[in-house]
């Protein structure tokens, strides 16, 4: 092949191959040369270096896809082009090589321990598609390969026979063998950084990075806030020995900075723990020099240190702390500048007065004079016969006048320290420490620089987690929270003896107010104070990020798991996780949800395979969650959050405003009774709203006692639960008193929904299987409906009424969808009834319907009552109409007949509706009782009322004619006229007709307009008696002449025979199952 230059253009292969100009390709294929015998010799020019590359590769078998327009152009991928170091646009030159040999083994190793880690994972893999992506090998050669989407790469070190020269052709027969690269799994090292100071000899440096402990770690009273303890680290003694101290108990702090992401990696690597501070520039790590004491308190690999030391190095908790032996030796000093740090909200204590110099050095002197007072007094506080370490340019709290103030504390006079703002420059002057006691540092000259303002950028907050709150009934849940969480994050290593695989994450459900996210901080903040875990947590409110691109999300959850991973052993605490990768809804473009769910569930596996993490994700319910997170089983446990039950008094007990004498005289067990499905932040509310009540009684009535019954009962009022806002409940008026007859039905109704909830621990301990649905059937106007209103009163249930026909809808699925929402609507209220009224119009038997509707309502129906946990009422007139699925076991357990009154249940309805009424003394309601057979409750309702309204009409009337009896005749008397002359000199003509016309009208007028306030006045003075209105025999004799029953005889009969063939009338005739062939007839489904 003659020599010619050809261009570099980067496309994406995922392979080790290269792709040649449309020329050489057919050369190739003249020479019947397949692409796997062809080796090809790449040689360039390296710009930067000035010498000349030579690379080995092999050919895909392909022409580049610009050939036609660039003849010239070669395509390589820009991964492998990147570990040759060829550049886009290149200038390379190619060489076909005869009789390359094969070879019979290549030795490799990683380049990274996470491309080991990614190799070791699947060796499988790549055994088996290794030849796919790389043919031509040589020694040094860097090769990329991709592990599905993952991409590794490895050193070629060896090839084997050594006697097949420079390089070599890989084949089926060859063998690969990588040499293992593990991660080292402590976090020190040493390394030769400087020579000793007396000695002069080598010294090696023992450097370590240990995690920050919360200061409340260690027991009381070790670590105070007063002494040397601002100057005081602890470690265990296996770090001690480890970092190589003698008689030097000195240690060099700085804070290990968090890696930023590679920018040219597919995957992040870990920066090591060597960067030094001048590798950092201006954003460097503090220095600070400490004294280190041991104490087996403090778990290995830890570190406590004093909260000043944590605000110096601006060091979270959780966060790595670089430990190593001093390089310099302690310097000696004759004085000290404080300089004191102006926060935002604090007033300058120089004021600039233009003209009164005098004004200005007096404040200034007075400021300096109380700034080394301050510090005086500081240091005499400090133990007698203790080292105290101080650091040039470490800060210190003082107490002056205008409040504690921070005040950093430079060597040297004040001349020596000009640039004492640039704090964080590169500049060995700040790494300078002194060792003294309190009698040294009390004869040390002290100066007073100028104040220090605070840089843009503020200190980081640390990233602790607040106290729990305290929340009962929950503690089961809780430790079995801890426990697999514990297991998740703690015993390593028998894990891996075991080859036990990685746990997969949690995932905790509830509803909203239920709680789930305060239970899941407490558990993570007794996680981060156990001795097995001591777990950074990191929380995610994924709300937050919900509405971002998907690349944006992508990137934010490999920087969430990096956070992480930095601070390992962590717990990652995803708040409403269904909010940022929902399940898959029908009917919608779900492709992005599928997206997330695929990025979460890649970056999460690689990453927990690699590091002590721990997933925590809280969501309402696991069906919200997309099914892929749990399927493949990333989040392999679930746990559900119940409403709470008996957790009212542990919130009452725990309120700081409630007094401990009130909580003792309250019953509370009372008071939860009618808390039935409160959620706790309901139960928050509802406390707070009683202390609120409490409060203004106390005002008012200036009692001593803080908080009653009574006000959880106003507070109560008119209280709607988090749950049950936005449900249409149902109420009523008509109590069990109100209902006459019907005694077997109302036992029935007693037992199955009042008696499980007013007696729970007994239910608890039975047994036996509650109904979970009646069906109540009767004639018409027999009290089903009356029986359903005095429910939703009695028997303290949620009560939802439902009119059959409203759940119809002509459009497909809606009807089937309306019977969906009231279901979730029944469980968001539970304890609930459903009430079905008129339910044979919504579920008849099935091929009944000529369009199919009810038929889908019925099948919808029968699958939301097999899973419905609370109590369904169905009542209806026609029990043979409806459904025969409907009616076996599980679903309505119980029918119920409302059958015609009895003479005696006719005297109890009778004498239940009259109740309210007023009856004559005379009247006998046995009497009319017999009068009424085949009457129902209805028309025996309509009887009273028929006759409760004549008798009113009939006092109205009454009433009338007492009125226009006692009427006076002075209003319609004639007005006469008196003129009255004050001036009896002139006489005045009598009035017209015309003008005495004109004065009746405006006295009439007059007269009209105060009439009803003379009339109320006549009113309010007059005491009368309330006339009521009494029913008499007569009204009710006309009342039962006026009124029909409302069932007929034959309609009686029909009925009665339709009933009895329900009750005791079914046999063993029944149909074969097989439909009938015959034109027009229907089809039911049994």
């Amino acid at each position: 092949m003659a020599q010619k230059s050809h261009t570099v253009s980067f496309v994406s292969l995922t392979n080790c191959f290269i792709n040649l100009p449309l020329e050489l390709c057919n050369f190739f294929h003249n020479q019947d040369q397949p692409p796997q015998n062809v080796v090809l010799e790449l040689t360039w020019t390296d710009t930067v270096e000035k010498t000349q590359r030579k690379a080995y590769v092999g050919w895909t078998g392909g022409a580049s896809k610009n050939s036609f327009r660039q003849p010239n152009l070669l395509e390589i991928d820009p991964q492998f082009a990147n570990a040759l170091k060829i550049a886009e646009g290149q200038q390379v030159f190619i060489n076909l090589c005869n009789q390359a040999p094969f070879a019979n083994s290549v030795s490799v190793e990683p380049v990274s321990v996470d491309d080991w880690e990614i190799v070791e994972s699947r060796p499988q893999y790549l055994e088996e598609h290794i030849i796919r992506q790389l043919r031509v090998v040589y020694i040094n050669e860097i090769v990329t390969l991709w592990i599905e989407t993952t991409l590794v790469r490895l050193k070629i070190v060896e090839i084997q026979p050594k006697s097949v020269g420079t390089f070599a052709r890989l084949n089926g027969e060859s063998e690969i063998f990588v040499a293992p690269k593990p991660r080292l799994i402590t976090n020190g090292f040493t390394k030769p950084e400087f020579k000793d100071l007396q000695t002069g000899e080598e010294k090696i440096s023992h450097v370590y990075g240990l995690r920050v402990l919360p200061i409340e770690y260690l027991p009381s009273g070790q670590l105070q806030a007063s002494g040397t303890n601002f100057c005081t680290v602890y470690v265990n003694s296996t770090d001690y020995l480890n970092l190589g101290f003698s008689t030097n108990k000195i240690t060099r702090l700085s804070k290990v900075q968090f890696p930023p992401p590679a920018k040219d990696s597919p995957h992040q690597n870990k920066e090591s723990e060597e960067r030094t501070d001048s590798e950092n520039g201006n954003n460097g790590p503090l220095v600070i020099y400490a004294k280190i004491i041991q104490s087996e308190a403090v778990v290995a690999g830890h570190v406590v240190v004093s909260e000043s030391i944590r605000e110096i190095l601006e060091a979270e908790h959780f966060s790595i702390i670089r430990l190593a032996q001093p390089k310099i030796n302690p310097v000696a000093i004759s004085s000290l500048t404080l300089c004191a740090i102006l926060s935002t909200n604090q007033t300058a204590p120089l004021k600039l007065v233009p003209n009164q110099s005098a004004g200005v050095t007096a404040e200034k002197t007075a400021f300096s004079s109380s700034l080394t007072s301050a510090f005086k007094d500081w240091a005499k506080e400090l133990p007698q016969n203790s080292d105290i370490v101080l650091t040039n340019g470490m800060r210190i709290l003082l107490p002056l006048p205008q409040g504690n103030t921070n005040v950093v504390v430079f060597f040297g006079p004040k001349k020596a320290n000009i640039q004492h703002e640039t704090r964080n420059a590169k500049s060995d002057l700040h790494d300078l420490y002194v060792i003294g006691d309190k009698n040294q540092l009390l004869k040390v000259k002290i100066e007073v620089g100028d104040n220090i303002t605070p840089d843009s950028k503020s200190i980081k907050q640390p990233i602790t987690i607040s106290p729990p709150p305290v929340l009962a009934g929950v503690s089961d849940l809780t430790q079995r929270l801890r426990d697999y969480l514990r297991s998740n994050l703690a015993r390593v290593p028998l894990r891996a003896a075991l080859g036990v695989p990685v746990l997969g994450g949690l995932l905790f459900c509830g509803g909203h107010g239920s709680g789930k996210t305060s239970i899941s901080k407490a558990v993570a903040h007794d996680l981060s104070r156990d001795k097995d875990t001591l777990a950074y947590t990191l929380v995610i409110k994924c709300t937050d990020a919900a509405e971002d691109r998907v690349s944006t999300i992508r990137e934010k959850v490999q920087q969430w798991f990096d956070d992480a991973a930095w601070h390992a052993p962590s717990i990652i605490l995803f708040d409403d996780l269904d909010r940022l990768i929902p399940a898959e809804v029908e009917h919608m473009d779900s492709f992005r949800f599928r997206q997330l769910a695929e990025i979460f569930f890649q970056i999460a596996n690689k990453m927990q395979k690699r590091h002590r993490i721990a997933i925590l994700a809280t969501a309402q319910q696991q069906a919200s969650v997309h099914s892929f997170l749990t399927t493949s089983h990333l989040l392999s446990e679930i746990a559900h959050l119940n409403p709470p039950t008996k957790i009212l008094g542990a919130l009452m007990s725990s309120g700081p405003t409630l007094a401990k004498n009130s909580v003792s005289k309250i019953d509370l067990l009372s008071i939860a009774s009618n808390c039935e499905g409160y959620l706790a932040a309901d139960l928050k509310a509802l406390v707070e709203r009683a202390i609120h009540e409490g409060a203004v009684r106390q005002m008012k009535e200036k009692s001593i006692e803080f908080i009653d019954e009574d006000d959880f009962r106003r507070a109560q009022k008119d209280f709607v639960p988090f749950s049950l806002r936005g449900v249409k409940l149902q109420s009523s008026d008509v109590s069990w008193s109100d209902i006459g007859g019907l005694e077997v039905t109302r036992k029935v109704l007693l037992e199955t929904l009042e008696w499980p909830t007013k007696y729970a621990p007994i239910f608890a301990n039975c047994p036996l299987r509650l109904r979970s649905g009646l069906l109540l059937y009767g004639f018409p106007g027999c009290g089903k409906t009356l029986l359903a209103s005095a429910v939703a009163k009695e028997c303290g249930l949620n009560f939802i009424s439902v009119k059959g026909p409203e759940l119809l809808n002509k459009y497909i699925g809606a009807s089937e969808k309306s019977v969906r929402d009231l279901f979730e609507r029944a469980q968001a209220a539970k304890p609930c009834v459903l009430f079905f009224d008129e339910f044979d119009s919504i579920a008849p038997k099935r091929g009944h319907d000529s369009t199919g509707v009810t038929d889908r309502v019925v099948n919808q129906m029968l699958t939301q009552m097999d899973g419905a946990e609370g109590l369904d009422g169905l009542f209806l007139s026609r029990p043979d109409l409806i459904d025969p699925a409907l009616l076996r076991p599980g679903r309505l357990d119980k029918s119920l007949f409302c059958n015609m009154p009895s003479l005696e249940e006719r005297i109890q309805i009778l004498k239940a509706l009259s109740r309210k009424m007023h009856l004559s003394e005379d009247v006998d309601l046995e009497v009319f009782a017999k009068k009424t057979q085949g009457y129902s409750g209805a028309d025996l309702q309509a009887v009273l009322s028929n006759a409760h309204l004549e008798a009113i009409h009939e006092t109205i009337d009454s009433e009338k004619n007492t009125q226009k009896n006692n009427t006076s005749n002075s209003d319609t008397s004639d007005l006469k006229f008196t003129m009255f002359q004050a001036n009896t000199k002139t006489s005045k003509p009598s009035l017209t007709l015309a003008e005495k016309s004109l004065i009746s009208q405006r006295l009439a007028l007059i007269r009209k307009g105060f009439g009803p306030k003379i009339q109320k006045d006549k009113i309010e003075t007059r005491v009368e008696e309330k006339k009521l209105s009494f029913i008499k025999n007569q009204h009710l004799e006309n009342s039962l002449g006026n009124t029909r029953p409302s069932i007929t005889p034959e309609e009686f009969r029909r009925l009665a025979e339709i009933y009895n063939e329900f009750i005791t009338g079914r046999n063993g005739e029944m149909p074969s199952g097989i439909s009938s062939h015959e034109i027009g007839q229907r089809s039911t489904l049994c």
